[in-house]
């Protein structure tokens, strides 16, 4: 299977780096646009917009055309604009001479959202060493025809875990999904009945469903049918029309791969369709939790301060990054982690706002 290419090149101008008399052709995110008049009625209106890529934003004039611009432009809408840049009360601004649509597929988000900070293309190679792995001819041709190049690759080597919770960021679907992987594997040498192959499959496919579920053109948010039917219900549907391609699929394996999306959430009250009736499936939603848990736990550990982490309300505590020197361990006053900030009519379990769930 061939690697198709995900980092974001390096050799390309951003915003920030953006300096007084630069000449600037390439992509940018049209946050808004508005038409002004000029103070004689005669000349007609020029163009005003904000553009922004992940570096910053800077505001832009069109002087001329700026009315013809404005018919083809789109808020939240990614161009290629060319311009230069001029110092204006101190700031640059970017002079627009030209504008032209984008095709999406042409676009490398990662210039206009947060990226993993993992290495794409390592995590790309990663996803396909997990495929090759799996000894289950079934599973590894559903999963070679389901990752084969084309839009649902492109989409799962790009999406988004989540909208805010854990890895929202342009690879943080792969990132989560491998991590997932790692762990419930890690979990099954334990567990010797576990079936390895579908176990790896499922971690891998959990979470398909977010290819669709989520939208990352300009911001990260949820899609209609993110919003009506959810990552599960997506998932079950995208992944059983690929089944169906495979007339030779067993159906009590198709069976037990579906359930391990179905249940992955865990508890009814975590919006999961079923819960874990099998062991492969027991050990997915653990891994799963698990993984989307230390996420949150690692960030805020990073932003630790006296040796204790910000309160994680969906954890309901904080978390002890420890104090260098003991003795002022000893001595140093902690109030009660598990009940700071807590409200008392928050529910137990709470896993976060917005119906998210890993």
């Amino acid at each position: 299977m061939t690697h198709a290419s995900v980092a974001a090149p390096t050799d390309r101008l951003m915003l920030k780096d953006l300096k007084h008399g630069q000449a600037f052709h390439d992509l940018l995110v049209v946050r808004r646009f508005s038409l002004m008049p000029y103070r004689d009625a005669a000349k007609g209106h020029y163009l005003t917009a904000t553009l922004e890529d992940r570096s910053g934003k800077v505001e832009a004039r069109a002087w001329d055309k700026g009315e013809q611009f404005a018919q083809i432009l789109k808020e939240e809408t990614v161009f290629r604009i060319r311009g230069q840049a001029t110092e204006y009360q101190g700031a640059i601004q970017l002079h627009i001479h030209g504008i032209e649509p984008v095709d999406n597929r042409e676009i490398d988000w990662g210039r206009f959202l947060p990226v993993t900070p993992l290495d794409r293309n390592q995590l790309e190679a990663n996803l396909d060493s997990a495929i090759a792995a799996i000894a289950n001819r079934h599973l590894q041709a559903l999963l070679v025809r389901l990752f084969a190049e084309g839009d649902i690759r492109r989409a799962y080597l790009c999406a988004p875990a989540a909208m805010t919770h854990h890895q929202a960021y342009i690879g943080g679907l792969l990132e989560h999904s491998l991590g997932v992987r790692a762990t419930a594997l890690g979990l099954a040498a334990s567990v010797p009945e576990a079936d390895r192959d579908l176990l790896s499959a499922g971690a891998l496919v959990h979470d398909i469903g977010k290819i669709e579920e989520l939208q990352y053109q300009s911001i990260i948010g949820y899609t209609v049918a993110g919003n009506l039917l959810g990552h599960i219900v997506i998932g079950i549907n995208l992944l059983d029309r690929q089944i169906r391609q495979l007339p030779d699929f067993p159906e009590e394996l198709r069976l037990r791969l579906l359930h391990l999306i179905a249940s992955h959430h865990g508890e009814y009250e975590w919006q999961s369709p079923k819960r874990p009736q099998t062991a492969e499936a027991l050990i997915l939603h653990y891994a799963d939790r698990f993984d989307a848990d230390m996420f949150k736990v690692r960030q805020a550990l990073a932003e630790a301060k006296d040796g204790w982490s910000p309160y994680l309300k969906g954890m309901e505590r904080r978390f002890y990054a420890g104090i260098a020197d003991t003795s002022a361990a000893k001595n140093s006053f902690v109030y009660n982690t598990e009940t700071s900030n807590h409200s008392s009519g928050e529910r137990r379990h709470h896993r976060g706002g917005g119906g998210e769930r890993p």
